[in-house]
């Protein structure tokens, strides 16, 4: 006894510590899927040593996270300041964020046209002739004036803009803010002129290149002038010149003039976008400038309460503008999806097609006879359809589609592709699979870990996979209730002991999660059904005193806890087993499961019990034992009885007896000492406590008696804990057992969508 004992308490402690595993499994992913947003939108974060940094990364049109956690920062500085001194500093703080975003955009705008004036130079370069018409020359000139033009433009809202920095400097600087403020303003200037002073030199350089491409140009009109003059050399000399070589030599200079004629089309194309682009920033820039001094004289106008407002609604409505560009942005990709999906079904159909060829025919009619072949219970799929398979098996599969059909189909389809897999001796693949299944069943049962149908339904198949791991695993130990036939299909190749522990783990997983949602739907259930609905009738006006109307005006609230009776947790109870019995879970497995739910139903019973002195009466206790003796006879009803649940009920039912015994002379507390082993000191001590009379003629429980009961108890040594853990989870144990179906007669539906499969 002691042994087992033992082996309990290492099992508990295992279990615990893979609960503990799960939950830090559970918060890994979630991190990991936290950075992996945080790298599809990146931006910047901040942080106690750069509070002030307002330099971004992210110009995608997205929420991303960083714009969240400045406007969470904007809000903590709000409080930490004061309404007054933050007022000018937010609004200030979103306008040179949005301006240091305008500017990194335009300064990669102007890093591409770089890097393509450097590929046309090249270009340029690799060429021997060039060729500039005077139409292209005077072409030239007009885009220069346009330059020069656009850049007098540039320079004019670059002095505007300087002033509106000026104004602004002076406007932070007669606010009554804090040093570390100013210095952070001071700090924020310093970047925004930092990126100003880098898209001046990037301009430069710009300007630098195009009088370079210049330059070249010249040279090459030179060298085609020397070129011009040796040809009239050449035709002025005595030599004869074949006619056939000068015809070839004016076919090569049309094509190179033509060719030279596109490249300066597509050129001035070329500047003809740069400058309509250029248009548009500026528009764009004035528009930004008129609507930023159109919010600076509103806001100048406004109190600080109302410029803080102010700017929270501005952050709001960027924000819901940034959330339906990702919506737009998402609709679009999900349309771009559903077009890729019907070209690939297209295109699948049209292989189909192609491949349905035409057979020759003969003179005469011959008929190919098939050979009868045993079907050997495995299943082949292509390693292309590994992804399909999981996804139909696992990812989409509904438990109502497979009610109707073997219990644990998917279980026992998995198996048969792991046995083709291991007769083909294909490592790879077995692998493929195993890893793949486990994984999708831990994301399926993340999307739904609130629903007890999926829980017990995943239950149900990953003890069977198990299972099936084990009585095919070619081990003597499980292979004593196989028949010949199944002893054939044992695996041949591969020991997949180490898959067989990541199952048991999984299962136990999937145990403990389907105890936590049972566990939560009876919860609300369990005091109103235990404690306070009247299932006896005759005993509904017995009260005690004090209670009376207190209890009557519970009584008579619909919606108060006491809506629920002991036939609803009944009823939700039965509803549970007959679930895990459609989905075929093990007997065993639902005998634990159950009576995991009545240590729940005990717990929370008797803590109530301990707590409530208007529910400690002869009148609880009588409908206390009722209710416990109809649990009881719906576990012997479901033929449960044996699966140690009832036992779990001892202490409230120990409690009820207690509740009802005479509690006076010295007999009466040795029969309480002998009755109440599941109860200990305290607890017993506390009932007699709170226990309350019905009426005036019946007696209180004396002091000399509870002092008399603690004499007889003080032998034992219970813990010194008053209140049952409701948490306390019973080590789960999956015995072997394995199953008596053939996998050679089992069938699957087509309504699956499983027809890549093929049976071998």
């Amino acid at each position: 006894m002691s042994l087992q004992r033992e082996l309990d308490q290492e099992r508990q402690r295992y279990q615990n510590l893979l609960k503990e595993f799960s939950r830090l499994e559970q918060r890994y992913d979630n991190l990991k899927e936290e950075v992996s947003l945080n790298k599809f939108h990146p931006g910047h974060q901040r942080n106690p040593s750069n509070q002030s940094s307002l330099e971004s990364e992210s110009t995608y049109p997205s929420i991303s996270t960083s714009e969240v956690g400045d406007t969470e920062d904007s809000i903590q500085l709000v409080d930490e300041m004061g309404v007054e001194k933050a007022a000018m500093d937010i609004g200030l703080f979103l306008k040179l964020q949005k301006r240091v975003r305008e500017l990194e955009v335009e300064r990669k705008r102007l890093q591409v046209n770089l890097d393509k004036m450097e590929e046309l130079t090249k270009r340029k370069g690799s060429e021997s002739r060039t060729f500039i018409s005077e139409e292209e020359t005077a072409d030239l000139a007009y885009n220069n004036l346009k330059r020069q033009e656009l850049e007098s433009e540039n320079k004019k809202l670059k002095n505007d803009l300087n002033e509106l920095r000026k104004t602004i400097a002076e406007r932070a600087s007669q606010d009554t803010s804090s040093n570390e403020l100013q210095d952070g303003y001071n700090l924020l200037l310093s970047q925004l002129k930092a990126a100003s002073e880098e898209l001046d030199a990037r301009k430069e350089e710009v300007l630098i290149l195009r009088t370079q491409i210049v330059s070249n140009t010249q040279l090459l009109e030179r060298s085609q002038l020397m070129e011009s003059e040796k040809d009239t050399d050449l035709n002025n000399s005595k030599e004869p010149v074949d006619q056939e070589e000068a015809l070839r030599a004016y076919h090569g200079l049309c094509e190179s003039k033509k060719l030279l004629e596109a490249q300066l089309q597509t050129q001035t194309r070329q500047h003809r976008d740069e400058l309509e682009a250029l248009h548009t920033q500026i528009e764009l820039l004035k528009d930004d400038l008129e609507k930023k001094q159109e919010i600076l004289n509103y806001t100048a106008s406004l109190s600080p309460e109302a410029k803080v407002e102010y700017s929270v609604q501005q952050e709001i409505t960027r924000l819901t503008n940034d959330n339906l560009d990702l919506k737009e942005l998402v609709e679009k990709l999900e349309k771009n999806e559903r077009k890729l999906k019907k070209v690939q079904e297209l295109e699948v159909s049209h292989a189909a097609v192609q491949n349905r060829t035409t057979r020759p025919e003969l003179s005469r009619q011959i008929t190919v006879q098939r050979k009868e072949k045993d079907f050997e219970g495995m299943l082949e799929y292509s390693k292309q359809d590994e992804v399909r398979l999981i996804k139909t098996l696992i990812t989409d599969i509904k438990p109502s589609s497979v009610s109707a059909t073997v219990p644990c189909l998917p279980a026992y389809i998995l198996f048969m592709c792991i046995r083709h897999a291991d007769y083909i001796n294909d490592d790879q693949k077995v692998e493929s699979l195993l890893t793949s299944t486990i994984n999708a069943i831990k994301k399926v049962l993340k999307k739904n870990n609130e629903d007890f149908e999926m829980m017990s339904f995943w239950l149900a198949n990953s003890s069977r996979l198990l299972h099936c791991l084990k009585q095919y695993s070619g081990d003597e130990t499980f292979m004593t209730q196989n028949t010949p036939k199944q002893n054939e299909h044992c695996l041949k190749n591969f020991d997949l002991a180490e898959y067989r522990q990541v199952l048991s783990d999984l299962s136990i997983q999937i145990y403990q999660q389907l105890i936590k949602v049972g566990e939560g739907i009876i919860h609300p259930m369990i005091v109103s059904a235990m404690l306070e609905s009247e299932s006896i009738p005759s005993l509904a006006g017995v009260k005690p005193m004090g209670y009376r109307n207190r209890s009557h005006s519970l009584d008579t609230d619909a919606d108060g806890p006491t809506s629920y009776t002991l036939q609803a947790l009944i009823r939700q109870l039965s509803q549970f087993t007959s679930i895990m019995r459609d989905h075929g879970l093990d007997p065993e497995i639902v005998g634990q499961v159950v009576r995991q739910l009545f240590h729940c139903i005990n717990a929370v019973t008797l803590n109530n019990l301990l707590l409530r002195k208007d529910v400690c009466s002869w009148s609880t206790g009588m409908q206390l034992r009722y209710n416990t003796s109809q649990l009881e006879e719906w576990l012997r009803a479901n033929n449960l009885f044996q699966s140690k649940a009832s036992s779990t009920l001892d202490p409230i039912i120990q409690a009820a007896q207690l509740l009802q015994v005479k509690k006076k002379t010295s007999q009466d507390a040795e029969a309480i000492c002998s009755l109440c082993t599941a109860l200990n000191v305290q607890q017993i001590v506390k009932i007699l406590n709170l226990y309350t009379p019905l009426n005036e003629f019946e007696e209180r429980v004396t002091v000399s008696f509870i002092r008399n009961i603690q004499g007889c108890l003080q032998e034992r040594n219970d813990p010194p804990q008053l209140l049952v853990d409701t948490k306390h989870t019973f080590p789960v144990l999956f015995p072997f057992t394995p199953s008596a179906l053939s996998l050679e007669t089992i069938h699957i539906p087509a309504s699956l969508g499983l027809d890549f499969l093929v049976r071998v």
